[in-house]
């Protein structure tokens, strides 16, 4: 069952209308939020990763050369605030692994491909670091996921090995704005966002976001690892997950996907609050230790 707290971060959701505002507006509010702390035990250090700057978050107890590679969201415009930094830092303290968070380059000040070039380096620099592709988890939320599918389909084309799997949180995959839920789903979705897609264009520019280096929905699929995704039933980039779901599964790769009720987008940053974000990030973390176990 859904809770009341659940409905009542809908409603304080659709009252933080800060998402139609213009971008510098936005990065504004997300640098005055506040930090509420690091989980107990989780170090953090920033680093560089073959060119690339990172977070690395240690839990503690973490298994050496065993990675989470994770890529946030934000419309490829906003970077690592308190929020999604804290949020990864619980994912490494639940799995107990090491959580590398790239802080890509962002639009407009670097616009497409920039973001993609970092990905695409960062993941190369784990391997030179030692780091075998088996024991690598890739994770992302929001505009993060298609960031980071775009990049394996860019490594795929030149025979890099895959990851061991793909975890994502209520995933952005088109960016050309093609997915039904944005109309089926705008009257129920608590962000009521006067274009879903709008930062994410500036990053996009002049360039054809029905690209598969842009929009990976519309690559080829065939030889990605296993996939997790969990969507929110009230989010308008659902159909992205079930179109995910769909193709990668005619391409023959195992896709598990889990659709929340009456779930909003990235629902699992609230886990400290919503029960529902709660056992959602603890299932999804349960997946991802679950695959570091198995590893060799």
């Amino acid at each position: 069952m859904t809770s009341l707290r659940g409905a009542v971060i809908r409603f304080l959701l659709g009252k933080f209308n800060v998402w139609n505002k213009p971008l510098a507006d936005i990065r504004k509010t997300m640098e005055k939020i506040k930090a509420q702390g690091m989980p107990l035990g989780v170090e953090s250090e920033i680093d560089e990763l073959n060119g690339i700057p990172v977070y690395r978050l240690f839990p503690p107890g973490a298994p050496k050369k065993k990675a989470i590679l994770y890529f946030h969201g934000g419309g490829f415009c906003l970077g690592i605030y308190h929020a999604n930094r804290e949020f990864t830092a619980r994912i490494a303290r639940e799995t107990g692994i090491t959580v590398v968070l790239p802080d890509y380059r962002l639009a407009p000040e670097d616009p497409f491909p920039a973001a993609l070039e970092d990905a695409v380096a960062v993941y190369r620099g784990l391997l030179h670091e030692g780091y075998r592709a088996d024991d690598i988890v890739v994770m992302g939320d929001s505009s993060g996921c298609g960031l980071a599918l775009a990049a394996l389909l860019v490594l795929r084309q030149d025979g890099t090995k895959m990851p061991r799997a793909l975890v994502f949180i209520t995933p952005v995959f088109d960016f050309a704005g093609n997915g039904k839920s944005l109309k089926t789903r705008a009257a129920k979705d608590p962000f009521k966002l006067a274009d879903p897609l709008g930062i994410a264009k500036i990053y996009v520019g002049a360039h054809n976001p029905s690209s598969p280096v842009i929009s990976p929905l519309y690559g080829d699929l065939a030889g990605l690892p296993p996939i997790l995704v969990h969507a929110a039933d009230y989010d308008v980039f659902l159909s992205d997950s079930l179109r995910l779901h769909d193709r990668a599964s005619d391409a023959g790769v195992k896709v598990d996907l889990k659709v929340w009720p009456k779930m909003w987008h990235i629902f699992h940053m609230q886990d400290k609050i919503v029960p529902e974000g709660k056992k959602a990030l603890e299932e999804m973390c349960s997946y991802v230790k679950n695959s570091i176990i198995d590893m060799a």
